[in-house]
């Protein structure tokens, strides 16, 4: 039906209407959006790349999206706007691979179109679920994402996307999938995921494949990490390389962050603190290994030109001026492309495409896209995915007075979302010194009796505060708590505590999957750090309140002395957020 209706014909709006329906999307407001822009030849070009017949899911109806409204209302770009390669897995395809357990031969053949048109270049496999990047549901990072080399002969090749295919469908079933369904309210019987085939945005650089930079963009930041920062100018999150550190935790590395309402402003006034906290990994396909690994940064500096060079690194002149007294100079680099942030072209592109999607939208977007330099030297910028984010409103906080003795924390511009109150039920602590002295290997398991006290606690509706040395979520056991989203989903409130003797560090990671998760889920998220952002903390408040670890986690007793569970939902203990002043406060009142 809807190959015969695509036949160069006018279609009325009941005709679009049904094409969209069937092939692009049944949400109300992203329905509108498209019937709103898209002609008959948009519908036909995504058809001609359409492999099944099925809907292409929420990620792929954003890209489009995005792309449509860029073209209609800022035309000035489309010369910076890299065009996308992208093919469409309709959710059909799914279902059937559900039922009959395997690829049909229709669906390989539309297969091996797609590597016929794309040729060698690598590939990614995206999730496009139905409910995927939609107005009410993110799931972010919640379903894999799968690099493909594409190298190689025609038949490794089509097993190479055969198994990425099958990766990604086996992702639906993932415990933070199954978890986030949960707490969403969405059962898996609605969940049909599509899938977003598309080339890697990059170049080969000797035996790597990577973009120049990629970076995360939000139109609206819910974190002010300094006191004049105006949350609706939006924020980015830029790296080197593939975007893959862009939006996950990255143990001992540093994105560059950048407030869009004042993009040359940093936090480190010198240039060692900038070193310091600078990315020393990129993330890079690698052609001969068949996958994607990190390297570090002095194995790239040989393959960047003098152009990119000055794009994505900066010098550490003192380091240099060291070295040239001691007659030892040489050039050091570290990377926080600092080029990028000071092109004022590509700036002021980037703003001015996130304010006018979240005009389109009526609400904030975030975006993710790959960075390239034109001949010209220009940045060209590969836009591939858009997804609009939750509306919160906000409430009228202010903070009451505190007197001596019943203030557990006490923190200004380290946390993050809405200005909200919120009284609190439970409280889960992880003793910095006690997490210290364990062995490494223990250290892995206390993200699992998190995950344990989460369960205990999910059908409570009690309001829990989480407060951890270091990182949250990190992979690396010695800069923080190696829990996932199934061990935290429950929590209201995350705090990230910093404990110097360990080296743990709060990194709350802005822009991350992490962080988008925890804005959608209204979870309060805040740094306890060394410094003057941290007024007040007593964590010794709560040792008046009974811990109730053994009764909760018996078979853990192991841990006991190091995690511990405080009740206090007959107390009177209170969480203030007021995030125009950027303040977050915790009260421990006394009276009952």
């Amino acid at each position: 039906m809807i190959d015969e209706l695509l036949t160069g014909k006018t279609l009325d709006f009941q005709q679009k209407k049904y094409i969209c329906n069937k092939m692009l999307t049944c949400e109300p407001r992203m329905e509108a959006l498209i019937l709103k822009n898209f002609t008959e030849e948009d519908y036909a070009r995504i058809n001609r790349r359409r492999i099944g017949t099925g809907q292409i899911g929420g990620k792929a109806c954003g890209v489009l999206v995005a792309r449509k409204l860029i073209e209609k209302n800022l035309p000035e770009y489309t010369d910076s706007l890299i065009s996308h390669d992208s093919w469409f897995i309709g959710s059909d395809v799914y279902c059937e691979y559900i039922r009959e357990k395997k690829l049909s031969d229709k669906v390989e053949t539309g297969l091996y179109r797609v590597l016929h048109s794309i040729g060698n270049d690598p590939i990614v496999i995206r999730s496009s679920s139905i409910l995927e990047d939609g107005f009410d549901h993110g799931f972010f990072g919640k379903y894999s994402t799968v690099f493909c080399i594409n190298q190689g002969s025609l038949k490794n090749r089509m097993q190479e996307l055969k198994a990425a295919i099958l990766k990604v469908y086996e992702s639906v079933s993932g415990a933070s999938a199954v978890e986030y369904r949960r707490t969403r309210g969405v059962s898996e019987a609605e969940e049909q995921m599509a899938l977003l085939v598309q080339r890697v945005e990059g170049a080969c650089r000797g035996d790597y494949y990577m973009p120049l930079a990629s970076g995360i963009g939000c139109s609206y930041n819910p974190y002010k990490w300094v006191e004049n920062m105006d949350p609706h100018e939006g924020m980015l999150r830029l790296v080197v390389g593939l975007g893959t550190r862009a939006v996950e935790r990255t143990p001992g590395d540093y994105p560059r962050l950048v407030d869009l309402g004042h993009p040359k402003g940093s936090l480190y006034t010198t240039v060692a603190e900038r070193h310091k906290h600078s990315q020393r990994h990129m993330d890079v396909l690698d052609m001969n290994a068949g996958k994607v690994v990190s390297v570090p940064l002095q194995n790239l500096l040989p393959l960047l030109n003098q152009k990119e060079v000055r794009k994505v690194l900066s010098h550490d002149v003192e380091a240099e001026a060291m070295l040239e007294e001691r007659g030892r100079y040489r050039a050091v680099y570290f990377a926080d492309c600092n080029g990028i942030v000071y092109d004022n072209e590509f700036i002021s592109m980037i703003r001015n495409t996130l304010k006018m999607l979240e005009s389109e939208y009526e609400r904030p977007v975030d975006i993710e896209f790959a960075i390239g330099l034109g001949e010209d030297g220009r940045i060209k910028m590969n836009l591939y995915q858009c997804r609009p984010l939750r509306q919160i409103t906000q409430q009228n906080v202010k903070i009451p007075d505190m007197i001596d003795g019943e203030v557990l924390f006490d923190i200004k511009c380290a946390s993050m979302w809405r200005s909200k109150s919120e009284k609190l039920d439970v409280i889960v602590r992880v003793d910095p010194q006690k997490y210290y002295e364990c062995p490494y290997v223990q250290k892995f398991g206390v993200g699992r009796v998190v995950g344990l006290i989460n369960h205990h606690f999910k059908d409570s509706g009690y309001k829990m505060l989480l407060l951890v040395p270091g990182r949250i979520g990190t992979s690396s056991p010695e800069l923080g708590v190696t829990a996932n989203y199934v061990d935290i989903s429950c929590f209201s409130a995350l705090c990230e505590v910093a404990y110097s003797k360990a080296g743990c560090n709060p990194d709350l990671s802005y822009g991350s999957h992490m962080f988008q998760e925890l804005v959608e889920a209204d979870v309060f998220y805040g740094a306890i750090t060394e410094n003057s952002k941290t007024k007040i903390y007593c964590p010794e408040i709560l040792d008046g309140y009974k811990n109730t670890f053994e009764e909760i986690c018996p078979e853990k007793s192991e841990f006991k002395d190091m995690i511990k569970i405080y009740e206090v939902t007959n107390a009177n203990v209170w969480l203030w957020l007021d995030s125009k002043a950027g303040r977050a406060v915790c009260q421990v009142r006394c009276d009952t």
